[in-house]
């Protein structure tokens, strides 16, 4: 949950997406443009510090499929 001040500063609504990004210690929020984005934001991030498996781009597993 965020503080309800927040949430009306960047138009939140119970049930908005947002996007989160983290860089340098910080964590960025912002309102996702469409569900797509947020989703493609959040698979983006690179959670090489966690020790996670890297996320495959669309591209990479359709060359996977490709066979290249």
């Amino acid at each position: 949950m965020l503080p309800k001040d927040i949430a009306d500063e960047l138009g939140l609504v119970e049930g908005s997406a947002v996007t989160f990004k983290k860089e340098k210690g910080f964590v960025t929020v912002k309102k996702a443009k469409e569900t797509e984005d947020s989703l493609r934001e959040t698979m983006s991030w690179d959670p090489k510090r966690t020790r996670k498996p890297q996320p495959v781009k669309e591209d990479e597993i359709k060359e996977i499929w490709r066979g290249k």
